[in-house]
């Protein structure tokens, strides 16, 4: 199979999670359908990554891969199968993943770039179902699957995508804690966002809405791009197209002791959805930002505080290397 053979990019984004995104790398190779490219950027990780992903790549695509600094990615004329990124410096989610879908979009032969975290790992059909589903569902621009947790495989994360509460700045997971037997029940739910640990793109939306706005850095980002092309096309999540997530292996964790990092964009980003997108609702989410407070108070997390407050007022400049 040629290079012109293979229309969907899969992107995947390491920052020293190397044995995460090994782990990924070898379950698409597994799939059933190899009709797929694949870039994998570095977001300069300070540790071994890029010698182990040299290996990885070399074990799974022999001569057929290349290495690419992210300087080189606008003049590149993608040639081999899989290539190697390694970013100039540590862009966050959305800025990160946008360099290895600049790459793809240099390929004229790509349909769908299938952005994936580097702490997932598929299914042997889930490229093949969401392609499928994407088939039968042309005004789609942006496709879920069904997200299981890797250590409950039989549990959902999320059925696709979520729902966000313009006026807390919450967010739920569809289908979130439900069995994944149950996914197909919730196929017709409607959808604010697609969940970016698997999001199927089409090109047609990367050439017509553009690529993730890179400012949100972690978090939320993809209700704001979500958002950007709702006006031209629908999302869509594919309940047969399983894919399952390790959550969290980057930033810190889960639950309630996720790093500052995490929760700093947590926080700051919800105010930069609602300022840009729902401006009505600012009065609301900045009220909701008082109970953060005393749940910080509570769980005698001092210097969160004061981050707190300081993101309220000045939410529209203020970045993490501020606080520290």
């Amino acid at each position: 199979m040629g290079t012109a053979d293979r229309p969907v990019w899969v992107v995947l984004l390491n920052w020293k999670g190397a044995d995460d995104t090994i782990a990924c790398i070898r379950s698409l190779l597994a799939m059933d359908d190899q009709g797929w490219r694949l870039a994998v950027c570095d977001n300069a990780s300070p540790d071994d990554s890029m010698p182990r992903l040299r290996a990885a790549m070399d074990t799974g695509f022999g001569e057929d891969w290349t290495e690419l600094t992210e300087a080189e990615v606008d003049t590149t004329i993608p040639t081999t199968r899989a290539f190697l990124i390694c970013n100039a410096g540590n862009h966050g989610y959305a800025g990160g993943n946008n360099v290895g879908l600049r790459l793809a979009l240099k390929d004229s032969g790509m349909s769908h770039c299938w952005v994936l975290n580097n702490d997932t790992e598929v299914a042997a059909d889930a490229l093949s179902q969401v392609l499928r589903h994407a088939a039968a569902h042309p005004d789609q621009g942006i496709i879920g699957s069904t997200l299981a947790y890797y250590d409950r495989p039989q549990i959902m994360q999320a059925a696709g995508g979520a729902q966000y509460n313009r006026w807390t700045g919450m967010v739920r997971l569809i289908g979130h804690a439900q069995p994944v037997a149950d996914a197909a029940a919730y196929a017709g739910t409607r959808l604010d966002f697609v969940v970016g640990a698997a999001m199927l793109i089409r090109r047609s939306w990367l050439e017509q809405v553009g690529l993730m706005d890179a400012s949100y850095f972690l978090y939320l980002e993809e209700i704001d791009y979500c958002r950007k092309g709702a006006d031209r096309f629908s999302l869509g999540f594919a309940p047969a197209s399983v894919v399952l997530h390790k959550e969290g292996g980057s930033t810190g964790g889960k639950r309630a002791d996720i790093s500052e990092l995490a929760d700093f964009y947590n926080i700051r980003n919800r105010l930069r959805v609602t300022w840009r997108h729902f401006p009505y609702a600012m009065p609301t989410v900045m009220a909701g930002l008082f109970i953060t407070i005393v749940n910080r108070i509570r769980r005698k997390q001092w210097g969160r505080v004061g981050m707190v407050v300081r993101i309220m007022f000045n939410f529209k400049r203020i970045d993490y290397k501020d606080i520290r």
